[in-house]
């Protein structure tokens, strides 16, 4: 069953935002183990797909380069390829 606690917890004082800890929830709504989720981007690139537009993308580096707060609509994919909105 997935919960209601899927994110991850980037450490913002690192160069890249890395994923310093991600919810069990997470890893069944994406489908990626913890073991590959830990220490990449905290901007989950690693779920962007073809859907996901490069203004974007955009947008959450600068968010994060700015350590600014950002309200967007994001088309991510499972590890299977399958297609999900996060919000």
């Amino acid at each position: 069953m997935i919960t209601d606690s899927n994110f991850v917890l980037g450490n913002a004082q690192a160069t890249g935002c890395p994923v310093v800890y991600c919810s069990d929830g997470f890893c069944e709504l994406s489908g990626f183990p913890r073991s590959q989720v830990m220490g990449r981007s905290c901007a989950c690139k690693f779920l962007f797909g073809e859907e996901t537009t490069s203004d974007e993308k955009e947008k959450i580096e600068q968010a994060l380069e700015n350590k600014e707060e950002l309200k967007t609509e994001l088309y991510f994919y499972k590890k299977d390829g399958k297609f999900r909105i996060f919000l």
